[in-house]
């Protein structure tokens, strides 16, 4: 996945999920989905020139075309956007539903319950996670404390765990936009200390609906290397 945001064109990632796209019309006046979505890689492309690439927004039209569950990341460090489909969807002895999301180059996260626990193919994964404490907090709205473990690659063949203390809070309701959709969303907040000599300070965010308990957005820590990921249900 970050090998795929440092090469992103955001056309070809976009394009890959859409189905009713026509490539025999064309209609001089109004321009098909595909010049849409160039015009967006194009765009991603100067901001690279220009700096880190910008992350891609998607419209309101880019939404009506896509008919499978897609969900957005957008990596901190890197800049830019993927887009990943929905691999698999299983429930297990753990708390919640274990979700598989595939990139464009065979790069993966694993959400449970829209808690990150895994990723694969990023160079410094997260081999494991626990989620049990904020899953809970999450779908209860409720203030409360833990500890969660996370097992980070290195790179190569060993891992460090890190352990943190953390405290989860109630920031309140929040209306969010998605794809020029309004979703009211409880704003949930992780604050965490830890790691090795308790040097690591992270904070995640979620944005759950309530009712269904689906954590629409989020910014979750990955790494020490890969920073935070923005993690959006664009079709769930």
């Amino acid at each position: 996945m970050i090998n795929v945001v440092r090469r992103l064109t955001g056309a070809v990632l976009v394009s890959s999920l859409l189905l009713g796209c026509s490539y025999s019309s064309r209609n001089d006046e109004q321009p098909s989905s595909v010049d849409q979505l160039r015009a967006v890689g194009a765009q991603i492309l100067s901001s690279r020139r220009a700096g880190p690439p910008a992350k891609t927004e998607v419209t309101a039209d880019i939404l009506s075309k896509i008919t499978v569950p897609v969900v957005q990341i957008n990596p901190e460090v890197f800049g830019g956007s993927d887009f990943l489909t929905r691999a698999t969807s299983r429930r297990d002895s753990g708390l919640g539903t274990v979700e598989v999301w595939n990139s464009t180059d065979n790069a993966q996260i694993i959400l449970r319950n829209g808690v990150l626990v895994g990723t694969r193919g990023i160079g410094s994964d997260i081999i494991a996670a626990d989620a049990d404490m904020t899953i809970r907090a999450l779908q209860a709205g409720a203030t409360t404390s833990g500890t969660r473990r996370y097992t980070i690659s290195d790179g190569d063949v060993t891992t460090t765990d890190y352990v943190f203390s953390c405290n989860v809070r109630n920031m309140g309701g929040e209306r969010i936009s998605v794809a020029n959709q309004l979703f009211d969303t409880r704003h949930m907040r992780e604050d965490c200390v830890g790691g090795p000599q308790q040097a690591v300070r992270l904070s995640n965010d979620y944005w759950v609906q309530p009712g269904s308990g689906l954590v629409r957005k989020s910014r979750q820590w990955v790494s020490p290397s890969a920073g935070f990921f923005e993690i959006i249900v664009i079709r769930n």
